[in-house]
Formats: C-alpha cells, sequence, structure tokens
C-alpha cells in the first residue's frame, strides 16, 4: 500500500460517474491421464467490494501491477477505469466519463454501454483491454478504435491513439524491455495486433492476422484474444480461438517485436483458445472458451504449452489438460505459484453451464479446489504479494427470472469480488517450484 499511496497521493480523477469442484484432472504429462484433485490449496472469499457510481454490471478486462499495489478494471457501466487498493481491497477512485455524442476530440471519454437496437453491442462499448505501463500510466483500449492513456500521478487523460479499425480495442500486453504495447482488435475482420512506442506514444506498426502478402500468415477466422509478453523469450503470444476454416483447430501465434513478424504458430484442438498466462518452466496456460461434443461427453478443458516447442503438429506442444473451460480472462499468479481462471462458462461433460474461479496448481499442472461465481466473472487478476484474488462481478439485471445467476455472490449491485489464495506450501517449497 506503501508505494502505491505515494505514487497516487495527488492522483485526481476526471469525472466520477453517477463452484463448484471437479474431481477429474490431468497429470503434469497431460493428454487424457487423469488423477484425483488436490486438496492442499483454498479459495476463500475475503470481501466484496462496491465500486459506487450505478453499480458493476459490464466490464471487460481487469490488471494487477503489484509493485506500486494496484489493480485496475475497465468499468464500461460506469464509462471508466476503476482503482482498486490490491493489498488492502478497497476502491480508491475511478477514471472517466461517457463519450459526448458525436464522440469528438481530444477523445478524453470512454464509451460505456453501447446500445445497437436496445442490446449492448460488446464490439463498440468500452473501456476494454487495460494493463499499466511502466507503473506510471494505464492504457485501456476502447469501443471506439482509440487507445486512451492515463497518467497515474495526476489521474488524468494525457493522450488518445487511433488504430484504424472500425471496433474496439480489446486485450493488450506490454514489453518493457522495449517499452512496446500490443494491442488487439479483435473485432475487426481481418483482426489485427498493433504496435506502439510507449514512450513516445506512436504507432510502429500493425499485424493483419490474415493470409494475404504482407500479412501475419495466419488464417484467424473468429478474432484474437488475451497477448502476453515473455521476458525470457523477448517475444509475443496471442491467442488465437480458430485457425483455418475447422472450428475445433485454434492456437497461439509468436510475434517477434522488433521485426513485428508472427514466427510460429502453435496449433491446439478442441479449445478455442481465449485467455492466455505464461507460467513457469516455458509453459503457459490456454483458457479455452468453448466446449466440444455433446451430452453425456462435452469436453470441457483448459490447455497447457511448451512455448519452446519447435513442434507444427496439432497439439504437438500440449504438455497438460485440465478440465475447466469456457474462459475469458486467465491469470498466473507468482506468489502462489498458480493459474487462475475466469471461467463463466464452463461446462460439465452433460453441457450445464457451472460458473467457476478455477486455481491450477503451475508446479504440477493439476486442479485445486475451486468456486463458484457468476456468469458474469469472466475478468481476474491477482497480486502477487497480498494473495488477494480479484473477480468482478456484474449484477443481475432487474426483472430477471427466480434463480438467474444462482451463485452471484453479490446479484443487486454487482461488485469485485475478491478472494484469498491460501496455500499449505512451505515458501521452500513454493521456491522449488
Amino acid at each position: 500500500m506503501r508505494a502505491r499511496a505515494r505514487l497516487l497521493t495527488v492522483a485526481v480523477p476526471l469525472a466520477i460517474a453517477t463452484g463448484a469442484c471437479f474431481g477429474a484432472l490431468a497429470d503434469d504429462g497431460g493428454k487424457g491421464d487423469h488423477g484425483q484433485m488436490r486438496q492442499d490449496e483454498q479459495l476463500v472469499l475475503k470481501k466484496k467490494i462496491d465500486v459506487g457510481g450505478i453499480g458493476l454490471g459490464a466490464f471487460d478486462i481487469s490488471f494487477v501491477d503489484p509493485k506500486i499495489e494496484l489493480y485496475v478494471l475497465s468499468d464500461r457501466t460506469n464509462a471508466s477505469v476503476d482503482f482498486v487498493d490490491s493489498e488492502e481491497a478497497e476502491f480508491i477512485k475511478r477514471v472517466g466519463a461517457v463519450c459526448p455524442a458525436g464522440n469528438p476530440a481530444p477523445h478524453f471519454c470512454f464509451q460505456g454501454v453501447v446500445l445497437v437496437n436496445n442490446v449492448a453491442n460488446n464490439n463498440l462499448s468500452g473501456p476494454d483491454g487495460v494493463v499499466i505501463v511502466d507503473h506510471k500510466e494505464v492504457w485501456a483500449g476502447d469501443g471506439d478504435s482509440r487507445v486512451k492513456v492515463i497518467d497515474l500521478a495526476t489521474g488524468q487523460f494525457v493522450t488518445t491513439i487511433d488504430t484504424g479499425g472500425q471496433f474496439r480495442v480489446d486485450e493488450m500486453a506490454y514489453d518493457s524491455r522495449d517499452h512496446i504495447l500490443a494491442a488487439a482488435n479483435n473485432a475487426d475482420t481481418p483482426p489485427f495486433i498493433t504496435l506502439f512506442d510507449t514512450n513516445m506514444k506512436t504507432i510502429l506498426g500493425k499485424l493483419v492476422f490474415d493470409t494475404k502478402a504482407g500479412d501475419a500468415g495466419v488464417d484467424a477466422q473468429n478474432g484474437i484474444e488475451q497477448p502476453q509478453w515473455s521476458p525470457q523469450t523477448g517475444l509475443f503470444y496471442v491467442s488465437v480461438p480458430q485457425v483455418g476454416p475447422d472450428a475445433t483447430v485454434g492456437g497461439v501465434s509468436v510475434i517477434d517485436p522488433s521485426t513485428m513478424k508472427v514466427t510460429h504458430t502453435f496449433l491446439v484442438s478442441n479449445c478455442s483458445p481465449a485467455g492466455l498466462a505464461l507460467g513457469p518452466r516455458h509453459q503457459a496456460l490456454l483458457g479455452c472458451s468453448a466446449s466440444f461434443g455433446t451430452s453425456p461427453n462435452v469436453l470441457t478443458q483448459s490447455v497447457i504449452i511448451d512455448i519452446t516447442s519447435t513442434s507444427s503438429d496439432l497439439d504437438g506442444a500440449v504438455v497438460a489438460s485440465v478440465p475447466i473451460g469456457g474462459n475469458d480472462e486467465v491469470w498466473f499468479d507468482k506468489g502462489t505459484r498458480h493459474y487462475f481462471l475466469a471461467a463463466r462458462a464452463n461446462e460439465d461433460n452433460t453441457g450445464k453451464v457451472i460458473p467457476i474461479l478455477g486455481s491450477i496448481d503451475a508446479g504440477i499442472n493439476k486442479l485445486d479446489p475451486s468456486v463458484p461465481t457468476s456468469t458474469t466473472a469472466h475478468s481476474v487478476a491477482a497480486d502477487e504479494n497480498s494473495h488477494n484474488v480479484f473477480v468482478p462481478i456484474g449484477f443481475v439485471p432487474p426483472g430477471s427470472p427466480a434463480g438467474t445467476d444462482a451463485t452471484n455472490p453479490c446479484p443487486k449491485n454487482g461488485c469485485i469480488a475478491v478472494y484469498r489464495a491460501r496455500s499449505e506450501h512451505s515458501d521452500d517449497e513454493m521456491s522449488r517450484r
């Protein structure tokens, strides 16, 4: 809290707007060798943070910077980025306001929830992706295809950058070594990645995920999703839900920021990758978003791949699979050495949706006890020092039938649910993993 407090002491907001547990899991070798669930680590609901404003209904990506003890959330309901102390789990403020009619320059605002024919349009709404850059700035994507930069010291917008797309700028990843940010326009056809120089706040280049000459050479037929940057390899990785015409084949594309080219794509089956988190031993969790097959043999999984693999075979890089799916954002927590999965559309073998916050022990790639959440809970981020795991929850719309979103922990106004990751492993054992 102290480091964050020093950084944000003078920050002023621009505007304050009005389980289930599963018993089957994959062995470290993966590929369908299942064992029994570990019971040594637990997730406990610690707190429900009220964000104020008009409640929390629609939101998108979240991010934690543990060095400054700050959690940020893209809050579409209030057209803002919400700031939370990630050590104390206390709401601090929000920055943003709904863009006025016509969205005039300088665009220091967010689109909020955009309705088309009285239905919320996800591709035009915002804010969307969000990341903290160099512990000094928040970069947030919006539904007007712009990235909007907020100075943490002043709490004010400093610039906006147009990516030239038609729809929202979604998830992002930051290369802190080269000061390059990668942001995905996932809803454009074809989708594309924009690479930014975060010092100069300019666009370095774009990668269009198509197979035409000069494009990335990846036939992304259902958008692109969560990117990550690895300090070990110096490369970006981005989830591609569908590669080519077969809906059961997805992948992870590797981007070299020095050449701004895709160098390889790992292909995976029966996954539809959405979330992506880099873990230990050059491995990455792919949070699969879809299930495959029919009752009573519905296949729901997420997979872990070796990002140093040179295999071009389907599933050639897969080292483990775990029976949790229906994910959007996923996160690797260095403090507890666990992956956390926002599995709002998780299905059992009959196709019944059982929304959970999933927990995978990254030391052995096995499932730990998970907790029920909400069908709205598609975002997750964790503080490696406080062991707080943040899961935003949307309110149940007024007038919904009884029993709607039955496991929602805060159905009236929505909240940011804070789970405590408890581990019985000693510090020595955790370090050995």
